[in-house]
C-alpha cells in the first residue's frame, strides 16, 4: 500500500473504485494486511470517522469503511475454523446423502420384503390365536370342572353327613316321634322332675321293645326351632326349659289346654303372644263370660280364661269340639244356640290352685300344661334376671347367640335350596353355565363364614358361660328362698308367699337399692346383692311371721347363705346332729351320772359327746368345775366356754354354731337367743338388729304395696288391728271407707265400696273377714281380674284362721299384729276397752270389781302362753269373754245396788259372779277337768270379800320376783287410781304373778326351742335346694348302687342323707316280734287279752316299719321303682315328718321321725318282754311285770285290763275300786306287791317332787322321774278320809292333750290343793314329746 496522494488519488479516479468497493472481497485481505492496517492507520488516535470526515467529507465513509473491513476480515479471521469445519461437513453430508440414496433404494427394497412378510406372519398369528382360543377354553373348562368337583365335593361331605343324620333320624323317627307325642300328652300336668322320670322311663320301655330312638333328644330343640323360642322369650316366657316346654304344648295342642299357673307368668305370656290376635280374657265369674264366650267363637279370636277350678259345663261341647256342618257352615251348639264356629278360634283355660283336683271328664277334654316353678326353673330365671340387671353386655351376647345360631342354620338352608333350584334350571352343559359355579363358591364362602362364627360362638359362649358361674351362687339362693317361703305353709297355715311377692322383692334388690348407687366394681355388686336379698327377704317376709317363729325364718336364711357361699363351710353335719338331739334322750340308754347336772343334761352330754369336736366333752366337765356353775348363769349363750377342739372349730360361724350345740344340750331353754347369736355371725349384726324393727306402715302401704295388692292385717285372737288402718287413713288424708264383714248386706256394700274405690283411688277397710271365707274365695278372683286405680288400697282385717283361702294369703301382702305380753301389758288394753263412765257408775265399789275381772282376765290370758303348763290347751279367752264379764258384773251388781252409792262388800253376789266367770263366761270353754280346776281356783281366790281389804295379796309373797307382802290390791275406788298402780307395774313380770313356778319361763323357752328346731327339721328338705322323689338315676342298672360313671355317688345330698339314716334305722328296729300264744285260760285273762292287743298291734306295725324302710332302701339304691306311696313315703322321712301310715298310737305333735323311730324300738323291745312272759310263765305272769305304761299304745287300756283284772281275781264290782299310788324309794325299795298291785316305770313328775311313797310338795325342778311306783286297785271301803289328798292328773306326755286317769296324793309342805293345780303341776307317761 502507499500513502501517496497522487497515487490514492489515480486509484480513487478509477471507474471501477466505488464498485471495487462494494464487491471488495474481505476474504482477501491477509493477516498481514490487518496488521499493518492495525500498526499504521488504526492505532493512530486521529484515525477516527469524526476526525476523517470533518477533513474529508469524501475520505470519512472510505475511512469508516476501511475500518469496517478490517473489523470483519478479524471476525473472519476467527470463523475460518468454523467455515473450514462447515465446508468439511457439508462434503460428508454429501457423502452421506449419497449413501442415504442408496439406503433408500435398499429400504424401498426391504419394505416391499417385509409386507410380504406381514402378510405371511398374519396368517401365522391367525394360526396361533386359533390355538391359544383353543387352549383358553380347555384350561377354562378343566378349572370350571375342578372348580365344580371341589365345590360339589364339599357340598357332598356335608350333604352326606345330612343324609347320613337324615338316615339316623329316619332310623329312628318312629321311637323319638312316638316319645314326644307321649311327652307331648301325658307330661304337661307334671312338674320338671316328674316330667324328666316319665321321660326316661318311656325311653327305657322302648329300648326294651328294641325299638330305636335318639336317647340325647333335646325334647325343646325337637319341637321348636331357635326363632320361635326367641319370639316366646320377647313375649315375656321364662327362658327356663320347662317354660319352653310348655310353650311347645301351648304351640302344638290337639285338645284345648288347661294351664296351672300358680305365677302368672303363663298368662302373662300368652296375653303378649295372642295380643296381635285380639285375645280376650275372662273367667265363669264375668257377667260377660257367655258374650265373650261366643264372640270368640265366631269371629276366631283367642279366649284365656281363670280360675277354672269351678268348671263350668257350658265349655263341654266346645271343648269336645261337638260340630255339624250345615249348607257349608260349621256351628257348635252353646247352651240352646247354634253358633258359627271359626276355624281360627282357640281357647285357654287357665288356674292359678296347683292343688286344684278336676274331675275325670275334665281331665279327658283338656291338655294339661303345669307353669308351676321348680328349682331348676327359677333358679334359670333369676339367673338371666340378674344378667340382664348386672351385665347387659353378657346378656346380649347370649341373647344375640341364640339368634345367630338360628340365622346361621336358616341361611345354609336357602343357599343350599337355591344351589339345588340352580342346579335344576342348568341348560346345556353344565361346564359352561358360570352361575352354578358362582353360587357354589358363593356357598362356600357363607358356610365358611357361619362356620367361622360358629366357632367365634365358642369363645363367646365361654366367656358368658364364665359370667353366668360368678352370678350362681345368687340364682341359686334365689331358688332356694323362694321354695323355703313356699315351704313355710309346714310351719304355720299363714305362710303363704307368691312367686311374683319374692320376685318383686328381687327386682327391688337389683334396681331399686340405694346400696348400689356408687359401686361399679361387679364383684362389690354381687356381694352387696346378695347381702341385700337376705335382709329384705327377711325384713318383708317378717312382717307376716309370727315372733316366735321369727328366728326360724333367720335360721333358714342363714342356712341357704352358707350352703351358696362356696368359700364357706356349710356345716350340714353340725346342723344335722343339732336337729337330731331330740333323739339323745331315747338312744342314750343307760346314763352316767354327772354331779352338778341333771339326768337330762347327763343324757344330752352323752350325745353331744358323739360329735367329733366333742369327743373329750366329758373330761373337760370333770377338768372344770367352773362349767358348772356356766350352766346355772342367767344368760350362758353370751360366755360360753370353749368345750371343743378348737383346731376342729375355726372361724366365727363355726364357733357360734358349737356354742349353740352346747347351749342346747345343757341350757334349751337359752336355744333361741343362743340361735340369734348364730344368725348374727352369719349374717351380720344389722340382719338381726332388723329382726325387732319397728313396723313403718305408712311407707310400705304407699311406697311397696301395689294397688292391685291387698293389704292383710291378720292378728292373733281377741286383738284387732283395723285401728292401725284409721289412723293411716287419717295420717295420709285418705277417704278410706269401713265395712263389717259377716252378713250377706257386708258383702253386697264390701262389692260395690271396692269397685267405686279402684276407680277413683280410694281406700277400703273390710273388718273380720275371716268370718266369711268362702266370700273370700270369690273377692280374690275378681281382685285378681281388677285394674284398679294407682291410689286404691284395700285393707282386709282378720284373726288368724286355716279357712282363709290360700289364694287370698299368696296375693296379699300380709302383716302379723301381736298383742305385746306380759299382765300389764294386758290390763292396760283391758282399761283402755272400758270406757271411764262405764268404771265410774254407782256403786263406787264397781271400779274394783271391774279392776279384779281385769286382774282375772289378764291372768288367764297370760298362762295360755306357758300352755301346756299354765293351761292343757290353748283356750281362745278373747275380748269377748272379757265383754261379757262386765255385762254380768253390771247387771248383777245393778241389781243388787239398785241405785246406792255404796254396797258393802259382803252384800256382792260373789257366788254368782264366781258361778258366772268359772262356769259360763270363761269357763264354758274348758273341755279339761284339771283345767277347770284351776280356773275355779283362780275365782275362788280372786273374787271374794276380802279382796275389799287393804292388805289383800293378789299374788303371794315370798317368791322371786314378788314383793315380800305379795301384790297388794291397790286402794281406791276410781279407775285412775287402779289405772296408776298399773303403770307403775313392771313391764315383765315373772311366771309367780299367775300362780306359776318361776321355772316356767324355762319350760316355755324350751318349748320355743324345742318348736325351733322341729320347724327347722321340718323345712330341712327345702334348704337342700333339691327337689324330692323324683330324681332319677343316670345309670343306676348299669353302675350299680347309687354309682353313676367314674364310680361317684350321683345321688343328690337329700339322698344320700336318707340312705344312711333309714339304713340306721333298719338295723335298730327288730326283725320281728313273738306273737303271743293264745290259749283257752289265757284269753280270759284281762291283762292277757290287753297285751295280746299290743303285741298285735305292734306286729302289724313293725311289719309295716320295716317293708317300708326296706323300700326306701332299696329305692335309694335305684333297685326299685317309685309308687306314688313311695314318694310321699320318702317326702315325710326327708322332712322328718312320720309317715301317715306309721301314725297308729298317739304322738305329740311336732314329735320327728327321729324321735318317733327310737321310741317304736322301744316299745317293741317291751311288747317283746310280753310275749317271751306269757309264753313261757303263761298269762299269770304278766302281773309281776314291769310296764312302761307311756311305751304302750293305748296306755288307758291298761289301767282298765288292771282293774278288770283286781275285779275278776276278787270278785269285786268295777265300781267300788279306786286306785292307789305308791312311790318307791329312789334305789326302788320301799314297795310291796299283792294281788291287786301293778308295777309301773317311766312315769314323770312335773312340777313337784315325792318326798315318800305318796306325799307331794312343790319343787323347783322341772322334771322328776319317779322311781318303780305301784299302782292298786283298793276297793273304795278302804279308802282313808282322815288324810287331805289332791287329785293330779296322768297325762300321755307333756302336751297334756291325752289324759289318761287321776292319781290321789298327799301334799305336805303347807301346799294346797289350789297351788298344786296353779303351779301345773301333773304325771306324763312318755319323755316323747315335739
Amino acid at each position: 500500500p502507499t500513502s501517496e496522494w497522487k497515487t490514492i488519488r489515480s486509484i480513487v479516479m478509477r471507474d471501477n473504485f466505488i464498485a471495487s468497493i462494494v464487491s471488495f472481497a474481505t476474504e482477501s485481505i491477509t493477516d498481514n494486511m490487518r496488521d499493518v492496517m492495525k500498526d499504521k492507520y488504526l492505532s493512530i488516535d486521529d484515525f477516527t470517522f469524526e476526525k476523517i470526515d470533518r477533513a474529508s467529507k469524501a475520505c470519512g465513509p472510505l475511512a469508516k469503511w476501511a475500518i469496517a473491513q478490517i473489523s470483519y476480515a478479524d471476525m473472519l479471521n476467527r470463523v475460518d475454523p468454523l467455515r473450514q469445519e462447515l465446508k468439511s461437513l457439508e462434503n460428508q453430508a454429501e457423502e452421506t446423502q449419497m449413501k442415504a440414496d442408496e439406503m433408500a433404494d435398499m429400504i424401498s427394497t426391504l419394505e416391499k420384503s417385509i409386507s410380504q412378510y406381514k402378510e405371511e406372519y398374519a396368517m401365522l398369528i391367525s394360526d396361533a390365536q386359533a390355538i391359544k382360543a383353543d387352549l383358553t377354553a380347555v384350561e377354562s373348562k378343566v378349572t370350571r370342572s375342578n372348580a365344580l368337583l371341589a365345590s360339589l365335593g364339599s357340598e357332598r361331605n356335608r350333604w352326606e353327613s345330612g343324609s347320613d343324620q337324615f338316615k339316623t333320624q329316619m332310623s329312628t323317627i318312629i321311637g323319638d316321634v312316638l316319645v314326644s307325642a307321649a311327652f307331648m300328652a301325658y307330661a304337661g300336668y307334671f312338674d320338671q322332675q316328674m316330667r324328666q322320670s316319665l321321660f326316661t322311663s318311656w325311653l327305657d320301655h322302648l329300648q326294651g321293645a328294641n325299638i330305636q330312638l335318639r336317647l340325647d333328644m333335646a325334647r325343646t330343640e325337637y319341637l321348636s326351632s331357635p326363632d320361635e323360642r326367641l319370639r316366646w322369650q320377647s313375649n315375656a316366657l321364662p327362658s327356663d326349659d320347662l317354660c319352653t316346654e310348655n310353650a311347645i304344648m301351648l304351640q302344638r295342642f290337639n285338645r284345648y289346654p288347661l294351664i296351672i299357673d300358680p305365677s302368672g307368668q303363663a298368662t302373662e305370656f300368652i296375653l303378649n303372644e295372642y295380643k296381635g290376635r285380639k285375645i280376650t280374657r275372662t273367667s265363669f265369674l264375668d257377667d260377660s263370660f257367655r258374650k265373650n264366650l261366643e264372640s270368640a267363637l265366631r269371629f276366631g279370636n283367642p279366649l284365656l280364661v281363670q280360675d277354672v277350678e269351678n268348671y263350668d259345663p257350658i265349655l263341654n261341647p266346645v271343648l269336645n269340639r261337638e260340630v255339624r256342618r250345615t249348607g257349608g257352615r260349621v256351628l257348635i251348639t252353646l247352651g240352646d244356640q247354634d253358633i258359627d264356629l271359626s276355624p281360627t278360634f282357640t281357647i285357654f283355660l287357665s288356674t292359678r290352685d296347683p292343688s286344684v283336683e278336676f274331675p275325670p271328664d275334665v281331665c279327658s277334654r283338656v291338655t294339661f300344661v303345669n307353669f308351676t316353678v321348680t328349682h331348676a326353673s327359677l333358679q334359670t330365671q333369676c339367673l338371666n334376671q340378674v344378667l340382664k340387671s348386672e351385665r347387659p353386655d353378657v346378656d346380649a351376647k347370649r341373647s344375640d347367640l341364640l339368634k345367630l345360631q338360628g340365622e346361621f342354620r336358616l341361611r345354609l338352608r336357602q343357599l343350599e335350596k337355591e344351589l339345588l333350584q340352580a342346579l335344576n334350571e342348568v341348560r346345556g352343559k353344565i361346564l359352561d353355565n358360570d352361575t352354578i359355579l358362582s353360587q357354589l363358591e358363593r356357598l362356600k364362602k357363607e358356610a365358611a363364614e357361619v362356620q367361622k362364627k360358629v366357632d367365634e360362638t365358642d369363645v363367646v359362649m365361654a366367656e358368658v358361660e364364665a359370667v353366668s358361674l360368678q352370678y350362681l351362687p345368687l340364682a341359686t339362693s334365689c331358688s332356694s328362698i323362694y321354695f323355703v317361703l313356699d315351704s313355710l305353709h309346714q310351719v304355720h297355715f299363714l305362710y303363704q308367699y307368691s312367686l311374683a311377692f319374692f320376685l318383686e322383692m328381687f327386682r327391688w334388690v337389683l334396681s331399686d337399692n340405694p346400696s348400689l348407687k356408687g359401686l361399679t366394681d361387679y364383684i362389690l355388686r354381687l356381694d352387696q346383692i346378695t347381702l341385700d336379698l337376705y335382709k329384705v327377704v327377711f325384713e318383708r317376709v317378717s312382717r307376716s311371721v309370727l315372733h316366735n317363729d321369727r328366728i326360724t325364718l333367720a335360721l333358714l336364711l342363714s342356712r341357704i347363705f352358707l350352703r351358696t357361699k362356696a368359700e364357706v363351710k356349710d356345716f350340714s353335719d353340725e346342723f344335722e346332729f343339732l336337729l337330731r338331739a331330740g333323739e339323745a334322750a331315747l338312744t342314750a340308754g343307760k346314763v352316767t351320772r354327772v354331779p352338778g347336772l341333771s339326768d337330762t343334761q347327763a343324757q344330752a352330754l352323752q350325745y353331744l359327746s358323739k360329735a367329733q369336736a366333742f369327743s373329750k366333752l366329758t373330761q373337760y366337765v370333770d377338768a372344770h368345775p367352773e362349767f358348772l356353775e356356766w350352766v346355772e348363769t342367767v344368760a350362758p349363750e353370751a360366755n360360753v366356754p370353749v368345750c371343743w377342739e378348737d383346731e376342729l372349730v375355726q372361724g366365727e360361724v363355726a364357733v357360734a354354731l358349737h356354742q349353740m350345740m352346747v347351749v342346747q344340750a345343757f341350757r334349751p331353754d337359752r336355744l333361741v337367743a343362743s340361735a340369734e347369736h348364730l344368725v348374727s355371725a352369719v349374717m351380720g349384726k344389722a340382719f338381726t338388729l332388723s329382726m325387732n324393727k319397728e313396723l313403718d306402715l305408712a311407707a310400705i302401704v304407699t311406697k311397696e304395696v301395689k294397688a292391685s295388692t291387698p293389704v292383710m292385717l291378720s292378728s292373733v285372737t281377741g286383738f284387732d288391728a283395723s285401728s292401725r288402718v284409721d289412723d293411716l287413713a287419717v295420717q295420709e288424708k285418705k277417704q278410706c271407707t269401713a265395712i263389717a264383714i259377716g252378713s250377706a248386706e257386708g258383702f253386697n256394700l264390701a262389692d260395690k265400696a271396692i269397685m267405686s274405690a279402684s276407680k277413683v283411688g280410694r281406700w277400703v277397710l273390710l273388718k273380720n273377714v275371716h268370718l266369711a271365707p268362702q266370700w273370700l274365695v270369690q273377692l280374690e278372683k275378681k281382685l285378681h281380674a281388677l285394674s284398679p286405680h294407682p291410689d286404691f288400697r284395700l285393707f282386709l282385717t282378720m284373726e288368724i284362721n286355716p279357712k282363709v283361702p290360700v289364694n287370698l294369703l299368696r296375693a296379699s301382702r300380709i302383716f302379723t299384729f301381736e298383742p305385746p305380753p306380759g299382765v300389764r301389758a294386758n290390763l292396760i288394753r283391758t282399761f283402755a276397752s272400758v270406757s271411764a263412765t262405764r268404771m265410774a257408775k254407782e256403786p263406787n265399789e264397781r271400779a274394783r270389781l271391774y279392776f279384779l275381772i281385769a286382774w282375772f282376765h289378764a291372768i288367764i290370758q297370760e298362762r295360755l302362753r306357758y300352755a301346756p303348763l299354765g293351761w292343757s290347751k290353748k283356750y281362745e279367752f278373747n275380748e269377748s269373754d272379757l265383754r261379757m264379764a262386765c255385762d254380768t258384773l253390771d247387771t248383777w251388781l245393778d241389781s243388787v245396788a239398785q241405785g246406792r252409792t255404796n254396797l258393802p262388800p259382803d252384800k256382792v253376789p260373789w257366788s254368782a259372779l264366781r258361778t258366772l266367770l268359772s262356769q259360763c263366761i270363761y269357763g264354758g270353754r274348758i273341755d279339761n277337768e284339771f283345767d277347770q280346776r284351776l280356773m275355779n281356783a283362780f275365782v275362788k281366790r280372786i273374787f271374794t270379800v276380802a279382796s275389799f281389804e287393804a292388805d289383800y295379796a293378789l299374788v303371794p309373797g315370798g317368791v322371786e320376783g314378788v314383793p315380800d307382802k305379795g301384790m297388794v290390791v291397790p286402794d281406791g275406788i276410781r279407775r285412775e287410781q287402779f289405772l296408776q298402780w298399773v303403770e307403775q307395774l313392771p313391764t315383765q313380770q315373772v311366771p309367780a304373778w299367775l300362780g306359776l313356778p318361776n321355772n316356767a319361763e324355762k319350760v316355755l323357752l324350751s318349748n320355743l326351742g324345742t318348736s325351733m328346731l322341729a320347724n327347722l327339721t321340718t323345712m330341712q328338705s327345702m334348704i337342700e335346694g333339691e327337689d324330692l322323689a323324683y330324681s332319677v338315676s343316670p345309670s343306676a342298672s348299669e353302675e350299680g348302687v347309687g354309682a353313676g360313671a367314674g364310680g361317684a355317688d350321683w345321688r343328690p345330698a337329700w339322698m344320700r342323707s336318707l340312705h344312711s339314716t333309714v339304713a340306721g334305722w333298719m338295723a335298730s328296729v327288730p326283725e320281728s316280734l313273738t306273737v303271743m300264744k293264745r290259749t283257752a285260760d289265757h284269753i280270759k285273762n284281762p291283762l292277757f287279752r290287753f297285751f295280746e292287743r299290743e303285741v298285735n298291734l305292734g306286729i302289724g306295725l313293725l311289719r309295716v316299719v320295716r317293708r317300708d324302710l326296706s323300700d326306701v332302701i332299696q329305692v335309694c339304691e335305684s333297685r326299685k321303682k317309685q309308687t306314688n306311696y313311695m314318694r310321699s313315703l320318702v317326702s315325710d322321712l326327708t322332712k322328718g315328718s312320720i309317715p301317715s301310715s306309721w301314725r297308729r298310737y298317739t304322738v305329740p305333735l311336732g314329735v320327728t321321725v327321729y324321735q318317733w323311730v327310737p321310741d317304736f324300738v322301744l316299745r317293741i323291745k317291751q311288747l317283746e318282754t310280753f310275749s317271751e312272759a306269757a309264753n313261757s310263765g303263761g298269762a299269770q305272769a304278766l302281773k309281776a311285770l314291769h310296764v312302761w305304761l307311756g311305751g304302750l299304745f293305748v296306755a288307758e287300756a291298761f289301767i282298765t285290763a288292771s282293774r278288770q283284772y283286781v275285779a275278776q281275781v276278787n270278785s269285786w264290782s268295777l265300781e267300788e275300786l279306786d286306785l292307789q299310788v305308791k312311790v318307791a324309794n329312789e334305789d326302788g325299795s320301799g314297795l310291796t306287791f299283792d294281788d291287786s298291785s301293778f308295777a309301773v316305770k317311766g312315769i314323770q313328775l312335773l312340777g313337784a317332787s315325792c318326798l315318800e311313797q305318796d306325799k307331794l310338795q312343790l319343787s323347783s325342778k322341772i322334771l322328776t322321774i319317779l322311781p318303780l311306783t305301784n299302782l292298786r286297785w283298793a276297793r273304795s271301803s278302804e279308802k282313808k278320809d282322815d288324810a287331805e289328798q289332791v287329785m293330779l292328773p296322768v297325762y300321755l306326755n307333756s302336751k297334756r292333750s291325752e289324759l289318761l286317769f287321776t292319781l290321789n296324793f298327799t301334799p305336805s309342805g303347807g301346799n294346797t290343793e289350789s297351788d298344786f293345780y296353779q303351779h301345773g303341776v301333773a304325771l306324763v307317761c312318755s319323755n316323747l314329746s315335739g
